[in-house]
This record gives C-alpha cells, structure tokens and sequence, in this order.
C-alpha cells in the first residue's frame, strides 16, 4: 500500500529566549540613512535570526546592520521579516516594535551570540 508523502516543512531551529538577560544593540540602514542608528533589545536569538523590541516600525524586506558591543563585538546584516506594533503595558511605557530578522548570508552568523546566551543563563541562580 502506497501512502502520500507530506509535504516537507522546514524545521525551525530552536530560539534561545533571550530576557532576562539584556542584549543590546543599534541598527542602521540605507531606508534609516546610515548615518542613523536606532537602539534595539534583543528579545530572542537564533544561529540565523533574531527578535529585537525597538521604538521604530521598519518594513519587511529592508536590509540592516546590526551591531552589538556586549556581550560581545559582533556586526550582523540582516532582512527584516515581519514587524509588529507592541501596545505599551504601563502608563509610563511608549508603544514600541516587536521585529522578526533573518540574517542575509546563509551561515550561522549569530551563533556566538547564542552561545554566549546560553553560557549566561546557565551561570544565573
């Protein structure tokens, strides 16, 4: 008996949660001029992604460098996937963006960082 195949989905890889351990960064761009650069979270992080929080809508497909000096010296280009408005959870707090990022080259750019991710988490009580 022959039995259909499924279609082939593409295993997503696994996304280190990022918070409570602070990451920053800034981004910069062609769209944003480069000589802008807008402050971003890292909410979580993957070998070839990223999720950031930032004060600024961006637009699916543009192309960014990020550049991040702590935990650890690493500048990434990346293509923004999706954007999201995020409603502010207190009074105080502005609205901000919740933003999905591919890194543009096919490796694993951002492996370091999730390494260092996972070292630090692992050393919090």
């Amino acid at each position: 008996m022959l039995l259909a195949k499924k279609p082939f989905k593409k295993q997503r890889e696994p996304r280190v949660q990022v918070l409570p351990i602070e990451i920053k960064g800034l981004l910069s761009g062609r769209e944003l001029g480069d000589e802008s650069q807008i402050p971003f979270l890292v909410w979580d992080v993957s070998p070839s992604g990223l999720g950031i929080l930032l004060s600024d809508r961006l637009e699916a497909g543009e192309v960014l460098r990020l550049t991040f000096g702590a935990p650890m010296a690493l500048t990434v280009m990346c293509s923004v996937v999706w954007c999201e408005l995020q409603e502010a959870d207190y009074d105080f707090q502005e609205a901000s963006f919740r933003v999905g990022l591919i890194t543009v080259s096919n490796n694993r750019p951002l492996q370091p960082l999730v390494d260092r991710v996972d070292e630090a988490r692992l050393r919090k009580p």
